[in-house]
This record gives structure tokens, sequence and C-alpha cells, in this order.
């Protein structure tokens, strides 16, 4: 994951929390257009910035950097239904979408 790819994800989480980028920006104690600059790529983001923008978009690590984060939850609920299914059941399902 490169800049770019953190930068998409900022935009993405923080239009479906319907925040603009002066709010996010002022969420995370930063002048009002420091999420602007950071979305136009204009200077690089520390780590412990970013798990703080993460979470006052309210979105866990874990769905921030999913590889397919825009579809994280539905892929979630899956993952959890299969999760709990027997052995004998998995292998069934993988026979199934194989074919």
């Amino acid at each position: 994951m490169n800049l770019s790819d953190v930068v998409e994800r900022v935009g993405y989480f923080r239009n479906q929390a319907k925040l603009s980028a002066r709010e996010l920006s002022l969420r995370v104690g930063k002048h009002e257009g420091y999420i602007n600059k950071l979305e136009c790529q204009d200077f690089n983001l520390p780590t412990e910035m970013l798990l703080e923008i993460v979470e006052a978009l309210e979105v866990e690590p874990e769905e921030f950097f999913s590889k397919n984060y825009q579809n994280y939850k539905i892929d979630k609920v899956l993952y959890d239904l299969i999760m709990a299914l027997p052995q004998k059941k998995k292998e069934s399902i993988i026979e199934l979408l194989q074919k």
C-alpha cells in the first residue's frame, strides 16, 4: 500500500461518513486545510496521524486496510458465516464454487 492508496481510502471513508475535509481536519486537531492537502498528496502522512484519522472516521483499522475495503462489510458477514461452518460444509462450498 502506498500514499495514493491511503489517500484514496481516507477520501472514501470521509465521504461515507459524510464529512467535509475541513470537518475531518478539525476532528483530528489539525488546521482546517489539513485533509484537503493530504488528499492532494502535498505531504507524507505519519502513521500516528493516519491512525487518528481512521479513528475519527469511526472505521476499524481492519476495514480501512482491507484489500477490498469498499465491500468489507458484506465480505465480513460472509467470512463470519463461513468460519462458523463445520469443516465438511466448508469443503462442500469450495467444491461448489470451483465447479
